[in-house]
C-alpha cells in the first residue's frame, strides 16, 4: 500500500491535523502521483533522500502506508511533520492558494522530515531542488526564482 490521505477515515494524533478537505483532495491526491514519476524521470531523488538521516528513498517512503497526509487549516506556513508522530504530515492552505505544484513541493520537503531531517538547516528544502523542481542557480546563489517551487532559503 501507498501514503495515505486522510480523507476523515484517520484520527491524526496531532490535534492540528485533520481531514483533507473534498475539494482539495484532487490537489494531493495528483501530488503523490506526481511524486511517484519524480522516483523514475529523476535518478537523484532516490539517492537524495537515502542520504538523509532515515535512510529510506523517496520510493520507499511513499509506499509507506503509515505515513498521513492530512490538512492543517490554522497554519501559516506551507506545511508541516508532526515532532511527536513524526509520520503524520501537513499540507497548509498557503500551499492550496499556491497551486498544485506547491503543494507537490510541500509534500516533498515534509517526506524529508519523516526520513529524519530536522527543522533546522535547509535540508528538507533541498529535497525539492533534487527532486526536480529548483534549479541549480537557486541552490548556489541562494536566489530565489519565483518560477519554480524551490525556496533556497527555507529553513526547517
Amino acid at each position: 500500500m501507498a501514503i495515505q490521505m486522510n480523507i476523515g477515515q484517520h484520527t491524526s494524533p496531532e490535534p492540528l491535523f485533520v481531514a483533507v478537505p473534498p475539494k482539495l483532495r484532487a490537489m494531493v491526491d495528483w501530488a503523490r502521483k506526481r511524486a511517484r514519476i519524480i522516483t523514475k524521470d529523476v535518478p537523484g531523488a532516490d539517492r537524495y533522500y537515502k542520504s538523509l538521516p532515515g535512510g529510506r528513498t523517496l520510493t520507499e517512503l511513499l509506499n509507506d502506508s503509515e505515513i498521513w497526509i492530512n490538512y492543517a487549516p490554522t497554519l501559516t506556513i506551507s506545511g508541516a511533520t508532526s515532532i511527536d508522530f513524526p509520520k503524520e504530515t501537513a499540507i497548509a492552505p498557503k500551499s492550496f492558494r499556491i497551486g498544485r505544484w506547491y503543494v507537490l513541493a510541500t509534500l516533498l520537503h515534509e517526506l524529508a522530515h519523516v526520513n529524519g531531517v530536522d527543522g533546522t538547516g535547509h535540508k528538507a528544502e533541498e529535497a525539492v531542488l533534487r527532486c526536480g523542481l529548483g534549479k541549480m542557480s537557486e541552490f548556489t546563489s541562494g536566489i530565489d526564482d519565483p518560477s519554480t517551487p524551490y525556496r533556497p532559503n527555507v529553513v526547517g
